[in-house]
Parts: structure tokens; sequence; C-alpha cells
């Protein structure tokens, strides 16, 4: 035991040095011209790049600078020669001030490249930073991006566009793998200084303000890469250059599905038989002898030989009802990005969400992150849920199965524990200046029999490659992966309140040589984080969804009911103890009283609040303590009865 300590610290102490010195370090810097990051893309480098992404489709960056300007020199050309021409009565300061216009870097597209979790937290530490870990010029599919591998195991490069000056974080590596215009971005744009004449309809050919020179300018761009029919609405585009590039706000409304927030009523229509009538008078007929055999046969219209009979389908409709219903998808993180321009909406209460002006075409993203967490699909790739790419219509989208709505349902309980409802709990860890964004790995398998965890120490002796939360409870209903969500999220938020307590549980719980040390221990360590889990996920379905009837671990074959159809004898660890300092159900009294009989834990304390509970965690270092604490620190009349209620459990 001590030569495993002695290990143990051994492991740690790099560790901690490594943070000492990351937080020692944490002076921010300018990217800029002099920054001493190569701007150009080598040889070597783009073949390596390709390499990686092979199957993913490389565009040509309409956004360059280099790009930018010749586009714009072709509009001084045309200027020139009079293939366009200016217009109003500023056309002439409107030409000059086009010929002198010169475009500089306002952007660049920046790689981060992230050694460990304390570098990938820096990155994640700015909210104004929007990321992705896949290149923004590559066309991806959604097979490509959910099958991706890690490469050597690492943390993932992550790519955005930030603007000349932005302060990024000190210590993490960078390259610039393009200098950026654009004049999206550019606020010259968005006035009208060089003609008094502003005019909503950008006719080819004619540029009369700077919306129409912006038109043509992104036009030109586009067309120089290949790229024009973005900034063109779907179909014929013709005729449709005044709206080409034109400004428009994505917006939408997004649902999940929830096998347990009730039922929905759906009615299908099938096909019965052709029915035939007089056309002038609409008077039902007999089917002509010959059409006979065709009647009952779905799609074989047979016109009649008479041409006053009409015929008309006959359907019948048929109605049933299923357990699960769409409900709002609530706090929900959507990216809006046309090529460099990100834009982000929230999701409200009923699941709408709208972002800033987007022009042309723009892809919808729910990326399934916030401030404080993150969910990666598996356990090292962000996780995220892409949308259509489109132009000038809004997103309305029903989640239901796969990744998707398991991803969506991690969201649920994470949004709630960290910016919901909570009853005064303590918030699990959060993103700040010193402390790292949560990660939770949403994987689909349970490997070597390993469920559901937390661990404040998985990243750090992982070197920053694993996720603090593992969530295994792909395909189980919707309660239960909210449920073991907050359940692991109530595991950090324990941490946070008392480390040095919670680390002492955790260490006897798994490594004393005494099963009475190791069953008390661990009887506390789960029975807390399963009180928050019943108390958050039955607040959602009983009060969100007005189930006022529900209760907790009914589902996925269990008749649990919210951890009191327990008996004492079958568990020992995972207990309803907190639960019924909570409630005022005894569980344990004979059937004739309501109760469940004498296998069950019997239960005469009630009356206290969660929120006591967790304060009494402080300083309760195994089961009794935290008896004890509340014992000492809440006046309840039941309180006589908490011996009783910790003695259903023996160790």
């Amino acid at each position: 035991m001590k030569n495993l300590k002695k290990f143990k610290l051994l492991l740690l102490c790099p560790i901690l040095i490594g943070l000492l010195i990351i937080s020692c370090e944490k002076d921010d810097y300018f990217i800029d011209e002099q920054n001493n990051v190569n701007s150009e893309i080598n040889d070597k480098s783009l073949q390596s790049k390709n390499e990686k992404f092979k199957g993913a489709k490389k565009l040509k960056n309409p956004y360059s600078v280099k790009n930018m300007n010749k586009a714009l020199e072709n509009i001084k050309k045309n200027l020139k020669e009079k293939k366009i021409k200016t217009k109003g009565t500023s056309a002439s300061r409107l030409e000059q001030t086009i010929n002198d216009l010169e475009f500089n870097t306002t952007y660049y597209y920046v790689k981060f490249t992230p050694q460990n979790t304390e570098e990938e937290s820096l990155i994640k530490n700015d909210d104004d930073l929007h990321v992705f870990d896949y290149p923004l010029d590559y066309e991806f599919s959604d097979t490509y991006l959910d099958n991706r591998t890690p490469d050597n195991d690492s943390i993932p490069e992550y790519y955005t566009a930030v603007p000349v000056g932005k302060i990024l974080p000190s210590g993490v590596a960078s390259e610039i793998i393009e200098n950026l215009y654009i004049p999206e971005e550019d606020p010259f744009f968005d006035t009208y200084e060089i003609s008094s004449e502003p005019e909503a309809m950008t006719r080819q050919g004619e540029i009369g303000n700077n919306e129409d020179l912006l038109r043509h300018l992104l036009m030109e761009a586009f067309t120089l890469t290949g790229n024009e029919k973005e900034l063109m609405p779907e179909g014929d585009t013709t005729n449709s250059w005044w709206i080409f590039g034109s400004k428009w706000y994505p917006s939408g409304k997004l649902k999940i599905w929830d096998d347990n927030a009730g039922s929905s009523t759906t009615t299908t229509q099938t096909f019965s038989h052709w029915e035939y009538y007089n056309c002038d008078t609409g008077e039902i007929v007999p089917a002509p002898d010959e059409l006979l055999p065709y009647v009952k046969v779905e799609n074989a219209r047979i016109d009649p030989i008479d041409d006053n009979i009409c015929q008309r389908a006959v359907y019948i409709y048929s109605t049933s009802t299923v357990q699960g219903k769409y409900v709002p998808l609530e706090g929900a993180q959507v990216l809006m990005r046309q090529w460099f321009t990100i834009r982000q909406g929230i999701t409200d209460s009923n699941g709408n969400f709208n972002t800033g002006s987007v022009r042309g075409k723009a892809r919808y993203v729910i990326q399934w992150e916030r401030y404080h967490y993150s969910i990666r699909n598996g356990s090292l790739f962000q996780a995220e849920t892409r949308g259509p790419k489109v132009k000038d219509e809004p997103w309305n989208k029903n989640i239901k199965g796969g990744d998707d709505e398991y991803h969506g349902m991690i969201h649920s309980a994470a949004h709630t524990y960290y910016y919901g409802n909570r009853f005064g709990l303590t918030s699990p860890p959060r993103n700040a200046f010193f402390k790292r964004q949560m990660k939770i790995a949403a994987r689909e398998s349970a490997p070597w029999g390993i469920p559901s965890s937390f661990s404040h120490l998985r990243s750090e002796l992982t070197f920053g490659l694993s996720a603090q939360i593992h969530i295994k409870a792909y395909g189980r209903s919707s309660d239960n992966v909210y449920g073991t969500t907050i359940h692991e999220l109530a595991h950090a938020a324990h941490w946070e309140v008392d480390s040095s307590s919670y680390n002492n549980l955790v260490r006897d719980s798994f490594l004393s040589g005494s099963s009475e040390v190791k069953n008390r221990n661990r009887r506390l360590l789960e029975t807390w984080p399963t009180t928050v889990e019943i108390m958050l996920t039955v607040d959602r379905y009983r009060n969100k969804f007005s189930l006022t009837d529900y209760e907790y671990g009914n589902s996925d074959g269990f008749d649990l009911r919210n951890f009191q159809r327990k008996t004492v004898a079958s568990e020992n660890h995972y207990t309803s103890c907190g639960w019924d300092m909570l409630d005022n159900f005894n569980q344990g009294a004979s059937i004739y009283s309501g109760g469940y009989g004498s296998s069950y834990p019997f239960d005469r304390v009630s009356g206290y609040t969660i929120k006591q509970l967790e304060d009494a965690l402080v300083g309760a270092r195994y089961w009794n303590e935290w008896r004890d604490n509340i014992k000492n620190d809440y006046s309840n009349p039941t309180s006589i009865y908490l011996d009783e209620l910790f003695g259903n459990w023996t160790d």
C-alpha cells in the first residue's frame, strides 16, 4: 500500500509542477503582422493537411486578402472599361472612392494546437472565441466527422478566425493559416457615406452605394474561387442578382424527443380504394365494369371511358398514441457559420433561437457546448449536430434517435445543473481564469464493463486526453440519460463543496483494506449524487412537463420509484437515504399503512431541504459523519429518527 501511494505521488508531482508553471505563465499576447508565426503554408504542410483530411473537399478561399484584392482590381478594371458604372448624384466621388480602395488583413485564419488540457482550457476560457475541431476551408460530410479517429491519441486541433489585434492565450501553439479580409465585418460597408442615394435593390453592373459595392465585391470574390453558388438563392439565379449576397437573419426552433415527457398522438393515412362520381353533379356512381379490377389497387389510376365520370382516391385515417413526445430544447448553442463569419444563438425555454446577420448560404450547427461545459462525441472530439446549408431559411429541427438525441439529453441535464434551477445547490466546477471547462464524454459503450463515472484526476493522469466525466447510457430512456448525467455532475459538485473530504471518501471507498470502511464511505459517496439525481430529474418531469405522478427509475425495465423500491438487502451504496430525508413517505411501513413492507428502509424522517443536506457534506468523511452534521446543524422535529434511518444500511 505504501509503494502504491508512493507511485501515485511520483506520478502526480510533474503534473502539479506543470500546473504551477502554466498558472505563472498566463500572460496574453496580441496576434498581429509582427507575430513570428509563418502565415504562408508551405508545400510540405499543405500535403500533410490534405492527407490528414483525405476524403474531405478542400475549398478555394474567397476571403484571402490576395483574392479579395484581386476581386477589387477586377471591379476597378470594369469601371475603367465602362462594364460597370457608378450612378447617383455622387457617382464621380463614388468611383474615386472605389479606385482609392485597398484591402488589408482584418482577420487571421488560425489553427490552435493545444498540447494538454490546460492549454485547451485557455482557448475555451474566451467565450467570444468560437472554435471548431476541423478546418473551416474544407467541406466535410456528417459521416466523415462522426467517424473521425484521433491522431496519436492527441487533443484535437482547433480552427477559427480572429480579428487583427485579438488577444490570444499565451502558451498555446498557433499557426496563421491565411490572412483574411472579411468585408461583411468591415464597418465601411454598413454605411452609405459614399452616396446619398441608398437603394435596396442591386443591379448587376451598377454601383450606387456601399451595399452595391459589397455585393459586387462578394460576387467577384466568390466567382474567382468557384463558390458563386453560395451567394445565390436556390433555383434560377439569372434574374436574382439584386438579392444575391443580401443580409438575412438565421432563426429557428429546436425540439428533442423525450421518452418520458408524456405521450404523442399521430395520425396516419392509408389508401383504401378509388371512388367514382359524376363530374358535373358530384354524385357517387358505381365503378364501370372495366375498372373494377383496379379499384382496390393503390396508385393504379385508370381514366374512365365515360368523360362524365371522375375518380378520386379514398383513404383510411388511423390514430395511434405512443409514449414520448418532442419537447423544447433549451439552452443549446446554435452557431451559424458562413466560411469564417460565425454567429451565435442560444435557444430559449421554448426552443427558439436567432442569430446575427449573415450573407449568402450558411450552415446551422448545434455545438453541444456552453461556456462551462463541453460534450464530446466519444472522448476527444467536440459533439455537434450539423444542420442544412441554406440561404434565408429558418431551421426547425426535431431531434430524435442516435447520437444527436443522446448528446441533446446530456446537454439538457448539464444545462439544468449549470444554468437552470438547482435548488441552491453548488455548481459543478465552472470554467474560469484558473479553471477549465468541464468535459463530458458521451460514450456509446462501456469498455470493460466500467459504468458512467467522474474523476477530477482522470484528465491530469492521462495528460489531458480524457474527459472528467464519462457518460455510458447510450440507448437508455431519456430520463435515465438525464439522471445519469446529473449523478456524475453531482459527484463533481461534491468535490467542489469539500475537495478534501471528497478525496478521502474516494480513497477509502476503493483502497481501504477494511470492507467496513469501504462500505460506509462508498455509501456516502454514491448516496449523495443519487439524491441530486432523483431531485433534479423528478423536478424536470413533474414541474416542467406537469407529470405530477412521475417517479424516477421506472423505465428501462426497472420499478425503482425514486429508488425507494430498493430493499435494504439489495442495495448498500446507491441508497434512497438522502431522498428519504426530503419526502414524507415511509416505504418501510406495512403495506396496510401504504408502505412496501419491512424489507424496505424504515423512514420517519422528513422536512429537510436538499441544500441543507449538501452543506452537511462539509467535513463528512464517512457515512455517519454526514448524519451527525445534519443533526447538529439543523433543527428538525424528525431528527430523532436520523439514527434509525441511517441504520437501515449497515457496513
